[in-house]
């Protein structure tokens, strides 16, 4: 029986190092063994099971998005109903949430059929595309178990109704497993680096089997050795550190430049695994399920605006803020006293991060001085907050002055649409060719750092990593000696803070942390603040979304959907009554 599996792709896949893809493929499907009759068809396979983390449901919004991207550093700004995942206000019932279970486990199933076919053709013989797909499987299993809890274990394709059935494996175990598959793949592993970020190579299997390790360390895994697991991810981040394929690029902002513009950074290889978007779906050819862009950049144009040709910056929600804590992080926290003489944040990721400006227009200039006059056009004129009677930017909007102004309403830039940087499109297109990164350098430099310290307190080699991050945000750091292992603890949580902030690792950091509840709650003292009251509508949502976080919120609930069709099923134990 021949079973296909239909799975966009929605990526570009050309083997050339510019580019940050190795296939170029249209949408494909994946079959049973049959299909397996040339190499070029085993690739497609292989590039199926890539293909599940672009959808809308999984990397493109819902996952990365709508449950990742909600921690105490971001908020989402606009006003929704009920059972929504931005606002912590959801159950079983969440479609949402269906459809994250469901893209996931379609990747899983994907990687399942493809091995089962991949064994019986002659066209793998090293074995390399199976072992790629192992790791993948494996990885997928991680971010079920990380989000869902105790889960369905299948290590076999779904090929019948009854084989839908199938009890929950505790969340240990899969977690366990999957990091005995990802470290089994290692042996096989492809070593050339010039196939990154679009695939898996073995400094991105380390990296990442670093980044399961700390999570199994965590507070909120229950059981196995925690030395154990926190010594495999300083090992498997030092294992990265230590091979020199990796560095930093020195200008922070370029990194996601790449990712606007599917390039590859061949000198430094910071951004080590992407997920690739290609296309605005303004053709079957040039297709796109993400929406980073659009829902995570800055805010631009308006559902009447037609002079698309003139737009400095594409259509964009801009539906993600930087909050006070995020702002603080840059302003207040780990400066030197040198730097608190100066009243001015000098850590470049903040401009690049919450910048001053969107292109939502006003519909009367503010009072934000002299120069200039009239009205500034959304999509067209870079767009001051205003904050009260103050506006970000005292000056011409030209100057790079960045003023300490809207601290708490600005949105995220990281990903931002401006034509400069990601090329200029026709139409108000709401997906977009921006990639989003799972995996970047400097985050093994800080897991090495983190776990580094926890096993046995500050060192000089895990001193050095943190200072190789803050040297490229241009920041002072206090000397080594003036830290124990605590505060080293507290500078490299800022830190992790400071440079992968709307990257959706947040909140699983705060979760591993045992301070995810006390996090979110947090709000409630940061929307007080006067810096922020003053704008009550996005104060009043920030401190709603805060305030319905229960210990529960850890992990989303098994969706009603499944346990209808899955009898073996039962809800996780945080979300049973």
């Amino acid at each position: 029986m021949r079973n296909i599996y239909k799975v966009l792709i929605g990526t570009s896949l050309s083997a050339i190092l510019s580019s940050c893809s190795f296939f170029d493929v249209t949408p494909q499907v994946i079959c049973s063994e049959t299909f397996y009759k040339t190499e070029a068809e085993v690739k497609y396979g292989l590039a199926g099971i890539y293909g599940a983390m672009s959808k809308e449901s999984f990397y493109g919004n819902y996952y990365s998005l709508m449950y990742s991207n909600i921690d105490d550093l971001c908020y989402f700004n606009r006003e929704i109903g009920t059972n929504y995942l931005q606002y912590c206000r959801h159950d079983a019932s969440n479609q949402f949430i269906y459809d994250i279970w469901t893209a996931m486990y379609q990747g899983v199933n994907n990687a399942n059929s493809f091995m089962e076919a991949v064994e019986h053709s002659e066209f793998d013989p090293d074995g390399k595309y199976y072992n790629e797909a192992r790791f993948l499987r494996a990885y997928y299993y991680f971010l079920i178990a990380q989000s869902f809890g105790d889960v369905p274990l299948r290590t076999s394709a779904v090929k019948t109704p009854e084989e839908v059935y199938c009890k929950a494996t505790p969340q240990f175990d899969v977690l366990t497993w999957a990091e005995a598959e990802m470290e089994a793949c290692l042996e096989l592993a492809e070593e050339d680096i010039a196939v990154q970020p679009s695939r898996v190579t073995k400094t991105t299997m380390q990296g990442i089997l670093a980044r399961v390790n700390l999570f199994l360390a965590g507070a909120s895994v229950q059981g196995g050795d925690k030395t154990k697991f926190l010594t495999n991810a300083r090992d498997f981040a030092n294992e990265v550190i230590l091979s020199t394929k990796h560095d930093l690029n020195q200008d922070y902002s370029q990194v996601f430049i790449n990712m606007f513009q599917n390039k590859y950074d061949t000198e430094y290889h910071e951004s080590m695994w992407e997920v690739e978007f290609y296309g605005d779906q303004s053709s079957a050819e040039f297709w796109s399920n993400g929406r980073i862009g659009d829902l995570l950049g800055l805010q631009s144009g308006n559902s009447t605006s037609t002079e698309f040709a003139k737009f400095k910056c594409n259509y964009a929600h801009g539906q993600y803020n930087g909050s006070l804590k995020l702002w603080d992080l840059y302003w207040k926290t780990d400066r030197t006293d040198s730097e608190n003489q100066l009243d001015v944040i000098t850590d470049k990721r903040q401009d690049w991060n919450l910048p001053p400006y969107n292109y939502a227009g006003h519909a009367k200039q503010p009072p934000y001085g002299t120069t200039g006059s009239g009205t500034c056009v959304a999509g067209i004129d870079k767009t001051p907050y205003v904050y009260g009677k103050d506006a970000t930017t005292k000056k011409d909007l030209t100057t790079t002055t960045t003023p300490t102004t809207a601290q708490a309403i600005r949105n995220c830039g990281k990903f931002r649409r401006e034509v400069q940087y990601e090329g200029q499109k026709t139409a108000k297109r709401l997906y977009n060719c921006i990639n989003y990164p799972i995996l970047r350098y400097s985050d093994v430099l800080l897991m090495y750092a983190e776990a580094s310290n926890e096993l046995s307190g500050p060192t000089q080699e895990a001193y050095d990593a943190v200072l190789k991050v803050r040297t490229r945000a241009g920041i002072s750091t206090k000397a080594y000696s003036e830290y124990d292992q605590a505060s080293f603890r507290e500078l490299v949580r800022n830190e992790r803070g400071r440079e992968l902030c709307f990257e959706g690792l947040r909140r699983f950091d705060l979760i591993r942390w045992g301070i995810y509840v006390e996090a979110m709650h947090s709000y409630s003292e940061q929307t007080a603040d006067s810096r922020w009251s003053q704008s009550a509508a996005l104060a009043a949502r920030a401190l709603d979304m805060g305030g319905n976080i229960q210990k529960r919120h850890e992990l989303l609930p098994i969706p009603s959907i499944e346990l209808g069709s899955n009898k073996e099923l039962v809800q996780n134990s945080l979300w049973a009554n």
